[in-house]
């Protein structure tokens, strides 16, 4: 086995439940070792390797802010992927509408908002084993060979380069090994859920020159959310995939590992829910023809509004198919002491999606789905030297190609008409929006391509044996090309057969065409986007890190792809980030206090807007636009600590004003919107949407030693986690109706174990106090549901047992 993966001594923290430590972390080229503790510290809490600087080193010795969360932890919340880790970071938020449209944020920046977007990406970007991630979509699946996860937060422009204005997360999986070794877990719970998690490891042949490993995933699950008309489940869950490497070693200096990956998910999801009713605007008077009157025009009634008794009436079949795949060639060469690397990756997924566009229990919107194909190819080459001397650095060059492809449609049913028309069948011209509509389909399409090239460089010079300075430098080209058309219209009426006068057909027609319009537009834009860092680390007395840090990040330009009146091209994101911090490793590595300020001025921040469509009746589509100042500063604390031998707590917190520091003519919330309003509102000092004031979570974990089974130690163990988070906006426009209160979610794991962890046997209980929470609310922007506040709530409380086995 590669000598990166000693374990530590005290498995008891990485077994801890929720605990933000692990004992080893994978290089994302095969780094050496890192050097040796200091003489008389013990192995412990400060053993945590990290790979956040392309080589491996002591968590407690870089100074960056940073977490890091190993697999067992990620297990005991139900995922080995990204979708549960918030509830261990506090400083990070994920925001996901469906596997598809996943934002995450790091201090508050990072994405702008639930939706997808293919002509933007994302400001916190995530690696896999040294491979970026053109979308976030991509981290959607368990990873059964998984590591850890490195959560690192503020610009990392320099080494990691490409839109990580907010942040990274570098996700590490297993190198394979030279000894056999296997492992599984298989968990059973309410909702009937069911997962399987496998990995098995070996050479090839009997020599010392190459091995395979070989990981499985499947978990499924019941739905959340009932039919109340048809019994049907929504929001459940059926994710399988095969992870495979192969390590070759055919020398001493030459190493290559190739990856590959597929994963396949079917699903009912996502359901959004009622959860209430805007009848009048802010100034007091009432919205004109709201939902409930628009329904009642076509004799529907909508079902009570009750967010969280878990049921739904929508008519029409809702459900996604999502499959991902990749394969990574990464290759290391020790010339003398410098590694030479080389990483080529290629991969992508595809997205098929089939929803009830409208969300109730009529025909309206019968299908709406946008169909993606994401493919993207990167290299990049590495020189990272020896370390030991004054001086140690890393340079390189990286290369990314991304295509995507979003093909989508809107279904108009039969009740179309009779609610998108004011007086519904009742009004004369009721017929003409019947054959209009009835049938009509609507098919835009969209093609984004990234070609993005970058040259970096960092070296960190050791003045004393106290004191460093570090800097670096990175310069991306980057160039977007976008063609964007709906050149035809199909299905619905015949409106020469349809019986209505010629007078009558071109109204029809004209409503069809301010559905949609026929157009096409091809656009283009190109940016050099410069990233760097400086860094001043001082260890005044062994067991104390302080540093102080500048770095700048630029984020790629985005494109629009809409028909409404808006600039095409959204100008890159700038941000300024500046820290101070410290690490302190204290009683003999029996507890860390680790803290950091920071202070974050972004330029021209991506923003997601609702403005007015061309389409007739003042709906309202959402676009990107830039808000000219934003800023987000606090304070960020993370305490790990050992008591005794048999009990481990941590507590994670951050404090933070994320906040509009300059935007004049921001786009007004809903409620402002009525009639005659303010065509714009000053939303400076307001919230960025989806970031809370203040995060914290805490918890650990209880063992206790039992009496030997068959020879062999054996502890029972009690543990948990409790996040809790303070209230936010959903929507960009900071509207009443996108907030979402304030709520705490604990999780629960119990059992027993072999002490060297060749078995585990353990009960868990997740959301143990059946917290009723929204993941995001917001008021719908356009008809058919205009003025119907709708959500999606977060898991129920879940039980289970889960049977964990190693064998080598």
């Amino acid at each position: 086995m590669h000598p990166i993966y000693k374990a530590t001594r005290l498995t008891l923290l990485t077994a801890s439940f929720g605990l933000s430590v692990s004992g080893a972390a994978l290089a994302q080229s095969l780094a050496p070792p890192p050097p040796p503790a200091a003489p008389g510290a013990t192995s412990g809490l400060q053993d945590v390797v990290i790979t956040a600087r392309h080589r491996a080193e002591r968590a407690q010795t870089v100074p960056i802010s940073l977490t890091v969360v190993d697999h067992r932890q990620l297990q005991n919340l139900g995922s080995l992927n990204l979708s549960k880790i918030k509830q261990l970071v506090p400083s990070l938020t994920i925001n996901a509408y469906n596997p598809r449209n996943i934002g995450l944020d790091i201090r508050g920046l990072g994405s702008v908002g639930f939706l997808g977007y293919d002509g933007l990406e994302g400001g916190v970007g995530v690696y896999e084993d040294g491979v970026l991630l053109g979308r976030s979509q991509l981290t959607n699946f368990d990873i059964p060979d998984l590591l850890d996860i490195e959560v690192l937060r503020g610009p990392q422009g320099t080494l990691f380069g490409k839109n990580t204005v907010a942040g990274a997360i570098v996700i590490n999986t297993k190198l394979p090994s030279f000894k056999p070794e296997a492992d599984f877990s298989a968990s059973y719970g309410n909702y009937n859920y069911w997962q399987f998690l496998g990995y098995a490891t070996s050479a090839l042949g009997s020599g010392d020159n190459a091995a395979v490993s070989l990981g499985v995933h499947a978990t499924q699950h019941d739905g959340f959310t009932k039919n109340s008309v048809t019994g049907q489940n929504y929001n459940n869950e059926d994710d399988k995939g095969l992870d495979t490497q192969f390590l070759l070693q055919p020398n001493s200096s030459l190493t290559v590992r190739i990856i590959a990956n597929y994963d396949h998910s079917d699903a009912n999801c996502c359901i959004e829910v009622p959860t209430g009713i805007v009848t009048n605007y802010a100034n007091g008077a009432p919205v004109a023809v709201n939902a409930l009157q628009r329904f009642g025009q076509v004799g529907y009634t909508l079902p009570r509004i009750d967010a969280f008794d878990e049921k739904t009436d929508v008519d029409s079949w809702t459900h996604y198919a999502m499959e991902t795949a990749s394969l990574a060639v990464h290759a290391d060469y020790d010339l003398d002491g410098y590694t030479l690397s080389s990483i080529t990756a290629g991969g992508g997924y595809n997205w098929y999606p089939r929803i009830d566009g409208d969300g109730v229990g009529i025909p309206i919107v019968t299908t709406g789905l946008a169909v993606t194909h994401q493919r993207q190819f990167s290299q990049e080459f590495r020189v990272t030297s020896p370390t030991g001397g004054a001086i140690d650095y890393t340079g390189g060059l990286f290369f990314f190609y991304q295509q995507l492809n979003d093909q989508a449609r809107s279904t108009y049913g039969s009740d179309a008409a009779g609610v998108y028309l004011a007086g519904g069948p009742l009004n004369p011209t009721y017929p003409v929006y019947q054959a209009a509509l009835n049938g009509f389909i609507t098919d835009p399409t969209d093609i984004a391509n990234t070609f993005s090239g970058a040259a970096y460089g960092q070296a960190t010079w050791h003045i004393t044996p106290k004191l460093d300075l570090t800097g670096g430098a990175r310069f991306t080209y980057e160039d977007k090309t976008a063609d964007y058309y709906q050149n035809y219209q199909e299905g619905g009426i015949n409106l020469a057969d349809s019986g209505l006068t010629p007078a009558q057909q071109t109204t029809a027609q004209t409503i069809r065409n301010g559905f949609a319009p026929n157009f096409y537009e091809k656009f283009q834009h190109s940016n050099m986007l410069p990233g760097g860092l400086a860094t001043l680390s001082y260890k005044p007395i062994p067991g104390i890190l302080t540093y102080a840090t500048y770095s700048h990040g630029e984020k790629s330009a985005g494109l629009n792809f809409v028909t409404a009146s808006v600039p095409k091209v959204v100008a890159p994101e700038k941000i300024d980030d500046y820290e101070i911090g410290a690490k302190t490793t204290l009683l003999n590595g029996h507890l860390l206090l680790n803290g950091d300020a920071f202070w974050e001025e972004d330029t021209d921040f991506q923003s997601s807007i609702y403005g007015p469509s061309l389409i007739p009746g003042g709906q309202y589509v959402v676009y990107l636009a830039n808000v000219p100042k934003v800023r987000s500063r606090g304070l960020e604390t993370d305490i790990r600590g050992l008591i005794g031998q048999n009990l481990s707590v941590f507590a994670s917190g951050t404090f933070n004003e994320a906040y509009y520091e300059s935007d004049p003519n921001g786009i007004c919330p809903y409620e402002d919107k009525y009639p005659g309003g303010p065509a714009s509102c000053n939303l400076t000092g307001r919230p960025l949407a989806g970031a809370s004031r203040w995060a914290a979570s805490f918890g650990g974990e209880y063992d206790q030693p039992l009496p030997q089974i068959y020879g062999r130690n054996t502890l029972a163990y009690f543990g948990g986690n409790f996040l809790l988070k303070s209230g936010f906006y959903s929507t960009g426009d900071d509207s009443k109706y996108g907030w979402v209160p304030g709520y705490g979610v604990g999780n629960l794991a119990f059992g027993i174990r072999q002490a060297d962890g060749k078995w585990d046997l353990s009960g868990w209980v997740r959301n143990f106090t059946n917290a009723h929470y929204y993941l995001f609310r917001a008021p719908s922007g356009s008809f058919p549901t205009y003025n119907l506040v709708s959500g999606e709530i977060g898991d129920p409380l879940t039980f289970g047992f889960t049977l964990t086995g190693k064998f080598d």
